[in-house]
């Protein structure tokens, strides 16, 4: 398993213009070639799938500059890039979701979650799937002391990724905000994706055989009578206990101050962060070292203005440059990395339910509660009030009902799952979460039909959706649940699923030849309809 680990600071490398220019030509696409495409008699260009892309971004140019933006499934690709902008799932970390993405419909699926400044994130992506995309967005950050809400239609992400085999995503960001994870598989391409996001904190801890139950001062607290805010945390344990880097740094100065006493500064390059060890005991470095996490660097004592307090260590970092002090606890203080597992799924990812139970309504997101250990401070650099829940969210609400009341035998599709939810599908497209108290199996069969004429099996219960196979006279179908009583859900021999349709002036033509007390065999895990597929 590869491990990326990517600060928000850092620029990708941008290809040159011939280079791109070498791309193009490469991304050639006859007309019949497209035709066929969108008929569904031949597979995407092999160039859509093959490559050579380096983001998301490059590979929606490749399908507008050659005309599949115009086609049904184009524009979907295209139209559900932007989705999660909408109705993208707000969670907190550590969280996991099973979900599946089906190809017919151009999926993309976003989750969008809290990050405070000095987490790291870790993003697995458990699937069989190869050569799609993930982008990280910055939704809502800091700009001066408020948070501001920024959400364009086609924003410009902060980090792109084109994954191509099990691997841990790591990012640590240069600021507090809530950021948006998004997944997209390229051009009908598809399947079950597990995404398990947990924060961590992107540096060691400093003082060996503590935790952060031994830090008793905070960030922002009152100092010298009011004179002065407190830029950093102090951590108390016995005198000589040694001190550790705790980031890959520059040794930049080790000397001794009036308030700090023998003092130790850290420049770690990479996260442009300095970092400043007061009160030191014994110094060990040397200006001008490198050292690493876990290298002894000195030890725990009192020197400074801190010659009247039991012995400890106050460590400040600043983010920068040494006028913008931060609070060090989400560095060095880690959360609870563990997320609620899933529960047992008793319906397979992709299969067909129905709703049981009272009247219910799908909802856009299930409560969430996040590993953070807050920091105690409730003062900012300045001294201003603030409060940890907007710095560091604990939980968060169940999120708006995004469909009216749905009733006892509605159906949906079972598109994914979390905790104690299953994310589901109505038949028109709308999706939510449901407690997986809430859906059944369906019990039997409708009706047994028998076609007198072809029969269109669309995508969505809608004349005006996709075709997705023709049935021929003759053919027999099972009609396994009903959308708004004018359509049937179906199963063909091959296990795929669609809708036909059950208007009044075409029920002469449908015989129900189902024998009482027959129970067809229940339709196995409903992969999506694809274009390519015909009745066989």
């Amino acid at each position: 398993m590869t491990v990326r680990n990517i600060g928000l600071g850092r620029n990708r490398p941008k290809r040159s213009t011939a280079t791109r220019g070498a791309i193009a030509a490469r991304a050639v696409v006859l007309l019949p070639l497209l035709v066929a495409v969108l008929v569904g008699c031949e597979d995407p260009p092999e160039f859509l799938r093959a490559g050579p892309f380096e983001t998301h971004r490059s590979y929606a140019r490749a399908l507008t500059l050659h005309g599949l933006d115009r086609s049904s499934i184009g524009a979907r690709w295209l139209d559900a890039s932007t989705r999660p902008f909408v109705d993208g799932k707000r969670t907190l970390a550590p969280f996991t979701e099973r979900v599946y993405l089906d190809p017919l419909f151009a999926p993309a699926v976003g989750y969008e979650f809290a990050v405070t400044l000095g987490q790291r994130i870790d993003v697995t992506i458990d699937t069989d799937l190869r050569g799609f995309f993930v982008d990280l967005f910055l939704v809502e950050g800091e700009a001066g002391e408020r948070l501001i809400r920024t959400n364009p239609r086609l924003p410009e992400p902060i980090l792109s990724w084109v994954v191509e085999e099990d691997e841990v995503i790591s990012f640590e960001p240069r600021e507090t905000g809530w950021y948006l994870l998004r997944i997209q598989p390229r051009l009908m391409e598809g399947g079950e994706v597990t995404v398990t996001v947990a924060s961590d904190a992107s540096l060691a801890w400093p003082v060996v055989g503590t935790d952060r139950r031994r830090i008793w001062s905070f960030f922002g607290d009152s100092r010298a009578g009011g004179a002065r805010v407190h830029h950093g945390v102090d951590i108390f344990a016995p005198r000589g206990t040694p001190l550790v880097a705790i980031s890959p740094s520059t040794v930049m100065r080790v000397g001794e101050r009036n308030l700090g006493g023998n003092i130790i500064t850290l420049h770690d390059r990479e996260r442009e962060l300095m970092i400043y060890y007061a009160h030191l005991d014994e110094q060990f470095a040397n200006q001008g070292d490198l050292v690493e996490p876990g290298d002894v660097i000195g030890t725990v004592g009192n020197t400074g203005n801190a010659i009247t307090t039991p012995p400890h260590l106050h460590i400040g970092i600043y983010q920068t440059h040494w006028r913008r002090p931060v609070d060090p606890w989400y560095f060095i203080v880690p959360p609870e990395r563990t997320p609620e597992p899933i529960w047992r799924i008793e319906y397979p990812i992709g299969s067909w339910v129905q709703v049981s139970g009272p009247p219910t309504a799908l909802i856009r997101y299930p409560a969430a509660r996040s590993g953070v250990a807050q920091s105690p401070a409730r003062f900012d650099a300045v001294g201003a009030p603030i409060r940890a829940e907007e710095i560091a969210p604990s939980r968060i609400g169940a999120g708006e009902q995004v469909t009216a009341e749905i009733v006892a035998g509605t159906p949906v599709r079972v598109m994914g799952a979390t905790r104690s939810f299953y994310l589901v599908e109505l038949p028109t497209g709308e999706r939510g979460y449901l407690s997986r108290t809430a859906v059944a199996r369906i019990p039997s069969p409708t009706a047994r039909l028998t076609m007198g004429e072809p029969l269109d099996v669309f995508a969505r219960p809608d004349r005006t959706s996709d075709v997705a196979a023709v049935l021929p006279p003759g053919e027999a179908v099972v009609v396994y649940a009903r959308w708004q009583g004018r359509y049937g859900l179906v199963f063909r021999e091959n296990g795929l699923a669609g809708w036909i349709a059950l208007p009044t002036e075409r029920l002469s033509l449908l015989s129900r030849d189902q024998s009482p007390g027959e129970t067809p065999a229940s339709p196995r895990r409903s992969s999506p309809v694809s274009p390519s597929q015909s009745p066989g």
